[in-house]
């Protein structure tokens, strides 16, 4: 289970940065950027991101990225960040 982790949900997602496992991105932009052109080699890489045993590069267009940019905004919850229910209990 060496780098493994839960996936979270993808309500607010474009809310909730850091990105990534590790919290090396802080936008969804340099996000899809490594997807798009910098995913390296590793163990754990799961099989989805390889071909021939190889990170598969996406490629994405300018246009693409927009396309999931506007996708992640559409799970945005303005009702669920005003809900008092969940508000910070330490303030």
């Amino acid at each position: 289970d060496e780098s493994t982790f839960k996936v979270p949900t993808l309500r607010n997602v474009t809310l909730t940065a850091p990105y990534m496992h590790d919290g090396r991105f802080l936008t969804l932009e340099e996000v899809l950027e490594h997807y798009s052109e910098n995913i390296a080699p590793h163990d754990n890489l799961s099989d989805e991101l390889k071909h021939g045993g190889q990170p598969i590069q996406y490629n994405f267009t300018a246009e693409e990225k927009a396309a999931l940019l506007a996708f992640f905004e559409a799970f945005e919850d303005e009702q669920l960040l005003a809900d008092q229910k969940f508000a910070d209990p330490f303030k």
